[in-house]
């Protein structure tokens, strides 16, 4: 592992974030926020076996009923996983940021039973990931793929890997055109996997990094965001959003 090291406040993060610049230099870095330590960094579909087992029935259905509620309908297979995932159907993907502080966000934020465990959040080397353990070697060491653009990507289709049952590859780090105001507001990018179902953690720990926050500081960091003005407003700018942070006032 790049780095294991922990925080209690933003201003031991951005110390932790020096430390880890210090260790990869100019390298691309993405992150991720767990609200608690448990968690893999597995995608949402691979931590229930009947959504996998049921992954085209689960894609055909939420077709047949999204369909009338979009003014544009989805033109393709990625934009229709892109939709599903924004409101919540088990995928492939796994959300990644590109901003430490939209991670940390997520870490700190979780359910009452997730109060008292410690967080974390996960830095990934996208690149190097992607050149040594899937072996996508791009002509321009620094390139990540994007969905919808490049063809390597076409293999981690569902509608894909529904048509054959003999090839297992590794997950890939790609990014993905920011068709929406949440994706844009939190600098999102993605891992998707194929068959293999190893966390990351597991699969490639030499390109993670791993930053836990104790239970304990969970409250004092949500208060320094707030400060920061990285809120649920910000990162989630709808009008759902707009109605919670209104009631707040009430408090």
């Amino acid at each position: 592992m790049i780095l294991d090291a922990s925080f209690a406040s933003t201003a031991e993060f951005l110390q932790v974030l020096s430390e880890l610049s210090a260790k990869i230099g100019e390298e691309a870095v993405w992150f991720r926020g767990h609200s608690s330590s448990s968690y893999k960094l597995l995608p949402s579909i691979a931590r229930n076996p009947t959504a996998l087992q049921r992954e085209a029935l689960l894609s055909k259905r939420f077709k047949q009923n999204a369909y009338p509620f979009r003014q544009s309908p989805p033109q393709s297979e990625w934009e229709w996983l892109f939709l599903m995932q924004h409101f919540g159907v088990p995928t492939r993907l796994l959300d990644w940021t590109e901003s430490p502080l939209v991670a940390l966000y997520f870490a700190v934020n979780g359910s009452a039973e997730e109060e008292t465990d410690d967080a974390n959040i996960w830095a990934l080397l996208p690149a190097k990931y992607n050149y040594e353990i899937p072996r996508i070697q791009p002509v321009v060491s620094v390139d990540i793929p994007c969905f919808g653009v490049d063809g390597v990507l076409d293999d981690y289709r569902p509608d894909q890997i529904a048509l054959e049952r003999m090839s297992n590859k590794y997950p890939v780090a790609a990014i993905a055109h920011r068709q929406n105001e949440r994706i844009m507001a939190q600098l999102g990018v993605f891992t998707i996997m194929h068959r293999d179902m190893t966390p990351l953690e597991a699969l490639a720990p030499e390109y993670l990094a791993r930053l836990t926050v104790p239970a304990a500081a969970r409250q004092q960091l949500r208060a320094e965001l707030r400060a920061l003005r990285v809120t649920q407003l910000t990162l989630f700018p709808e009008l759902t959003s707009v109605a919670s942070v209104t009631k707040d006032l009430l408090k």
